[in-house]
């Protein structure tokens, strides 16, 4: 016969208050619970009238019954913790949905929805376990057993951490497992060695562990050796097993005969040999002197190298050979690379202006008065001028004039507005010319270049021209058999720097920069030239990547030329006339600047190039050049390969 739930109040239970077990029951009221064969839906009927709590059942909750069958007394906590471990074992769970809301769903769905805590030991909760040394992949197939039929681990092998869903009571057991396999059980020993170079030891032991990706059905060794080279010691590091195992391996390949080892070949990677040479005579020089006198008399020591195959031959005793090796693994690195740019920005204005009046008055008679004025930057030379039209008209014209070719040249040089007009009146000759000039000269010249070079080596750079220097000339007698020396001078921008590497990627750069172009000539008569240079030479630090200025100069000029006759070019209004102005403007803004860029390895050196590639294909595109002109068709053709744009880095499949 089914039995409802018998309610004894052990604590003095009155009617009364049975009456108010709608409401949350106070924590001193204790229930004793007798249920048999009854459905699961009565007794969350039941359990809600006496905790206050709400329920949401599933479907499924109305098909299951239960038997709850109890005689000693308990509190409504204990009671509500009977009540989910009927759920438990009837495969639901009350998972929480708000405040004092549960819903009873199966356990199959509550271990998708588990909260991070529960109201007991019967809960379905969701933990995550973070491992410091164990792997989360291999703990999760260890305690995957362990959890209940609907629990669920999953390893997150990024951060290495373990999200487990599961209930409480078997949550804990679950976490002193995984705190027992979280612990460090490896063990760490030196093994000094006296023969053997412990770089050569290290790589012995490295090879011997093989590839454990090929190791099927087999678990990858947790062994780790590393070189000391100042002590010449391997320092090995794993589970004890595996430890001892190198251990005896690393001495029996030390046990060798020192005696019978005194030459050894060296093959360098990165340095040359026959820079190293000189290094390691050295070094094997303060070795012997330091050696003591009563110590027995070394073998004689020969140090060579082969440039073909950039090695390095050592024939000594074993303490010398294993000396120089250590030297030679300092020595034989790869070197960083740096890119320099340097930015040049040079903007100028020269702005001048002339204006000059010339006249001339004189007499072709016996006694022949003069008057003139002549100014030496006003073009062209009216004397000049008047000495050629006087000697044409008393000479035979096919004789040879020095006045003439002095007219022509000042002629040839004048520049701007010039008007004039002469004449003679009887025996006077007279002549007025004016020359005006107003020159206005703006320029932009914005230069980048750079180059690349290992670290502590120096990089040149020169874009230009040579040009011809006298630097000598002799005449023989009569001007005979002219003899002349000319000096080839580089024009244009050179950049020479040696870059090194320090602290926090920060960069020394021991600069010199120089900007150089031609003027111009001296003069009309002597091949000489102007030219201007701008040179930085300097020693400065930057970060990896950072611009800085390096130098630069802002100048500005204003010039004003007054020629005049004295007294009368002081005269108001006509003193104009016996007066040549000329004003000019300069305006110079120069500046460099600098920027270093360290390439250590493959991705750095395609991210730069990559840089300078793109830049030369969008400059084709901007000129709209034809892809059969283009430079990745130009590369196709010779290397038979695309160009650096095209080998981007793929990511693994």
């Amino acid at each position: 016969m089914t039995k409802r739930i018998l309610f004894a109040a052990v604590a003095a239970l009155s009617a009364s208050q049975f009456a108010t077990a709608q409401a949350p029951a106070p924590s001193q009221d204790k229930h004793v619970l007798n249920l048999e064969d009854v459905e699961l839906n009565t007794l969350i009927e039941d359990i809600s009238m006496l905790t206050g709590y709400t329920f949401i059942t599933h479907p499924d909750v109305r098909r299951a019954k239960v038997s709850v069958i109890s005689q000693t007394p308990m509190t409504t906590t204990e009671l509500f913790q009977v009540f989910l471990t009927t759920l438990r074992i009837q495969g639901f769970a009350a998972v929480p949905a708000g405040k004092d809301t549960y819903r009873i769903v199966p356990r199959a769905i509550a271990s998708t929805e588990a909260p991070m805590s529960g109201p007991g030991p019967n809960a379905f909760v969701t933990e995550v376990i973070k491992l410091d040394r164990a792997n989360a992949m291999e703990a999760a197939q260890m305690i995957k057993p362990l959890l209940d039929a609907q629990g669920q681990v999953v390893a997150n092998a990024g951060t290495n951490t373990l999200v487990v869903v599961d209930y409480a009571s078997n949550l804990e057991r679950v976490r002193r497992i995984i705190e027992t396999l979280d612990r460090d059980q490896t063990v760490t020993e030196t093994v000094p060695l006296t023969n053997v170079p412990a770089v050569e030891i290290e790589t012995v032991l490295t090879r011997l562990q093989g590839d454990p990706s090929a190791q099927q059905g087999q678990a990858p060794s947790r062994l780790s050796a590393v070189a000391s080279l100042t002590s010449n010691s391997i320092i090995l590091r794993g589970d004890a097993t595996s430890v001892e195992r190198a251990k005896r391996v690393a001495l029996e390949l030390d046990a060798t005969n020192p005696q019978r080892d005194h030459v050894r070949v060296i093959t360098l990677n990165y340095a040359d040999a026959e820079e190293v040479v000189p290094i390691l005579e050295r070094v094997a020089n303060s070795m012997a002197m330091q050696r003591a006198p009563s110590e027995t008399a070394p073998v004689a020591q020969t140090i060579a190298h082969h440039g073909p195959t950039n090695s390095l031959i050592i024939s000594a005793n074993p303490e010398t050979i294993l000396a120089m090796e250590r030297v030679v693994t300092a020595l034989d690195v790869r070197r960083p690379q740096v890119m320099v740019e340097a930015i040049i920005v040079e903007m100028s204005d020269d702005a001048a202006r002339e204006l000059g009046l010339q006249f001339l008055l004189a007499g072709t008679g016996g006694d022949v008065p003069f008057a003139s004025t002549n100014f030496s930057r006003a073009a062209p030379n009216l004397l000049a001028l008047t000495g050629a039209l006087v000697t044409d008209a008393f000479e035979d014209p096919a004789a040879e004039n020095p006045f003439r070719e002095a007219a022509i040249s000042s002629l040839t040089g004048s520049s701007g507005l010039t008007l004039g007009f002469g004449g003679t009146s009887g025996d006077n000759l007279f002549g007025v010319i004016l020359n005006a000039v107003e020159d206005d000269t703006a320029s932009r010249i914005l230069s980048t270049p750079f180059g690349m070079t290992l670290n502590n080596a120096t990089s040149a750079l020169i874009v230009g021209q040579e040009i011809p220097v006298t630097t000598g000339q002799v005449l023989g007698e009569a001007n005979s058999n002219p003899f002349r020396t000319v000096e080839r001078k580089d024009i244009g921008i050179q950049l020479e720097v040696t870059p090194r590497i320090g602290e926090n990627d920060t960069v020394r750069l021991d600069i010199r920069q120089e900007v150089s172009s031609v003027f111009g000539s001296v003069g009309t008569v002597t091949p000489d030239l102007i030219l201007d240079k701008r040179e930085i030479r300097a020693s400065v630090l930057a970060d990896d990547g950072e611009i800085i200025v390096l130098g630069g100069l802002v100048e500005q000029t204003d010039t004003l030329r007054d020629t005049k006759v004295p007294v009368l070019g002081d005269i108001p209004g006509v003193g104009r006339l016996f007066r040549s102005e000329g004003k000019a403007a300069t305006r110079r803004n120069l500046m460099v600047f600098i920027r270093p860029t360290i390439v250590r390895n493959k991705a750095d050196a395609q991210a730069v190039t990559q840089q300078k590639y793109l830049y030369v294909q969008a400059e084709e595109l901007m000129r709209e050049q034809s892809p059969a002109g283009s430079i990745d068709q130009y590369i196709r053709e010779v290397l038979g390969t695309g160009g650096p744009a095209t080998q981007l880095v793929q990511p693994p499949q």
